[in-house]
């Protein structure tokens, strides 16, 4: 997959190109529905597939104080997107210039002269341009004299709720992960380099490793059962996360440490792919280090016969 920093500065020759536009905060299961189509058309018409979205989320240019904080890091989209088998993914800064482009002028300059784009994607309720003023039907419009047909994706619903980004926001908010992992289509996704701790867990016999904490959504604070991948490595290994302050040995610092089942070597400086699969346990101050070594290793068993009930294919809900 190519990234393009910036289309109107691009050098990049495009050619027949179906393209998926859309912020795509999270990559859920309608983002998916919408690229994969666009991806599906290009394989037919022999052409190229394009993720149109935005390096910084438009709100943050339109109404900065209304603006979410992310599901997704950068990282993590571009890591989601790839894996879509995606061509090219468009990563536009959405500058004051860029939010005043007209609708006629965002499709005549990006889409056709610039993409030479032959299909739109676009979810239900897309809107687009200067103020937001471009709708699906002027979309349709548009598109139709420049010989680009439009393609609009239904909306997705998990048990009478629409998927949405702003629904998946909420359900990590309130700690409802597995609801959150299903819009997703698959399990809240965490990228980090590992860096160094205090190595406590070590000294427990519980080597972790440790990730900052970005500024984007999680889920609340406590212990996660999930799954890890290491940089360079081709599988994924289980693994017992907390999020949160660790308020036994680290009172006020907020963190992400991650302690791999069966897993013990030097990873720091590392990229390590963090899937959170099933909540735990809320996080808990412990009065005594042997108190909370023993609640680690209840944990760790845990999350190990959690695992053998998902490897049998039965449900991940709590039981």
């Amino acid at each position: 997959m190519k990234i393009i920093d910036d289309i109107l500065l691009t050098k990049e020759k495009f050619e027949n190109i179906c393209v998926a536009i859309g912020a795509f905060d999270g990559i859920h299961l309608g983002h998916r529905e919408l690229i994969s189509e666009a991806v599906k058309k290009a394989k037919k018409i022999g052409g190229k597939s394009v993720v149109f979205t935005f390096l910084n989320h438009p709100m943050e240019i339109t109404a900065n104080l209304k603006a979410p904080k992310l599901i997704s890091s950068l990282e993590e989209k571009i890591h989601i997107v790839e894996s879509l088998n995606v061509d090219y993914l468009i990563l536009q800064p959405f500058t004051k210039e860029f939010s005043s482009m007209t609708p006629d002028r965002f499709v005549q300059e990006v889409l056709k002269n610039i993409l030479k784009t032959k299909e739109i994607y676009v979810g239900f309720n897309f809107s687009f341009g200067k103020d937001g003023k471009g709708s699906i039907q002027s979309l349709k419009e548009l598109g139709k004299k420049l010989d680009i047909n439009t393609n609009i994706i239904d909306p997705i619903k998990l048990e009478d709720k629409v998927i949405s980004s702003t629904f998946i926001r909420k359900m990590l908010i309130l700690g409802n992960l597995d609801i959150a992992n299903r819009c997703l289509g698959q399990p809240f996704l965490i990228i980090g380099e590992v860096v160094h701790g205090r190595k406590l867990g070590r000294l427990m016999g519980f080597p972790t490793a440790n990730l900052k904490i970005l500024n984007k959504v999680y889920p609340p604070f406590g212990i996660y059962g999930g799954k890890v991948r290491v940089e360079d490595e081709n599988h994924y290994r289980d693994a017992v996360i907390n999020i949160g302050k660790n308020p036994t040995l680290k009172p006020d610092e907020r963190s992400i440490e991650v302690h791999i089942l069966d897993f013990d070597k030097d990873i720091y400086g590392k990229k390590i792919y963090v899937s959170l699969v099933q909540f735990l346990r809320d996080e808990k101050k412990f009065n005594s280090m042997d108190e909370l070594k023993e609640t680690i290793k209840k944990d760790v068993l845990n999350w190990r016969a959690k695992v053998r009930v998902i490897d049998n294919g039965d449900s991940i809900k709590d039981r």
